[in-house]
């Protein structure tokens, strides 16, 4: 082969791994898990209460949700799929106020994932963290307790990998730190923390040393 041409070739080869690095993450890496979308009810009426209920934790009326920098994990408390997502559809007051709870997502023990709102919208999942935060909850009873609870999530192999799945799909899609992966039981020591009605989270769900395990876990995806 001619020398010029031996040149050329020794150029590509050092040309493109570079190109590699700088491309940074390849598309697989962002790839999404397989989602069911179930939304519960949220129309004008249940934006307009949660505008109000941003306007009175956090000083800003709205609902919608922008460049969300926390993911909360949570587990429902009981044994069904359905039984959350008719909590969250009723849109019952809590806490004596509008609008009712509810999280972004809900995965089953058999590693479905049904998303209940979409990713622009508020949800009322964790105190202090609704207006930057998306809620990702299991399907898990108490139990023994929360860790107990945890443990039983982090066993379940075909549910944690998919939770695992969603959640670097999220974290990678909203650049969301690895450290602002949290539990809910967390939540009151966020940075991102605010509530001028002074209220405080109470949860127990996903433990610090579960919540480490499960990014020790999704680091080595």
């Amino acid at each position: 082969m001619p020398r010029r041409a031996l040149v050329g070739l020794s150029v590509l080869v050092l040309v493109v791994p570079a190109l590699m690095v700088i491309a940074g993450p390849s598309t697989a890496s962002y790839q999404r898990p397989r989602i069911v979308r179930d939304p519960i009810p949220y129309g004008a009426k249940r934006k307009h209460q949660m505008a109000r209920y941003s306007l009175r934790h956090y000083g800003h009326k709205s609902w919608r949700l922008r460049h969300p920098r926390v993911i909360v994990l949570h587990f429902t408390g009981g044994s069904t799929y359905s039984s959350a997502h008719n909590t969250f559809a009723a849109n019952s007051p809590n806490r004596g106020e509008m609008p009712g709870v509810c999280a972004h997502f809900i995965v089953d023990k058999d590693g479905t994932i049904y998303r209940q709102v979409r990713l622009s919208i508020r949800c009322r999942h964790a105190i202090g963290l609704n207006y930057t935060a998306l809620g990702v909850e299991m399907v898990q009873e108490t139990g023994e307790g929360a860790h107990w609870a945890d443990r039983q999530i982090l066993h379940r192999h075909v549910q944690i990998r998919a939770v695992l799945k969603l959640v670097r799909y999220l974290k990678l899609r909203f650049h969301v730190r690895m450290r602002n992966i949290i539990g809910h039981s967390m939540a009151n020591d966020s940075p991102y923390f605010k509530d001028l009605e002074g209220w405080r989270n109470d949860h127990t769900d996903w433990q610090p040393i579960d919540v480490k395990e499960f990014r020790r876990r999704l680091k080595n995806m």
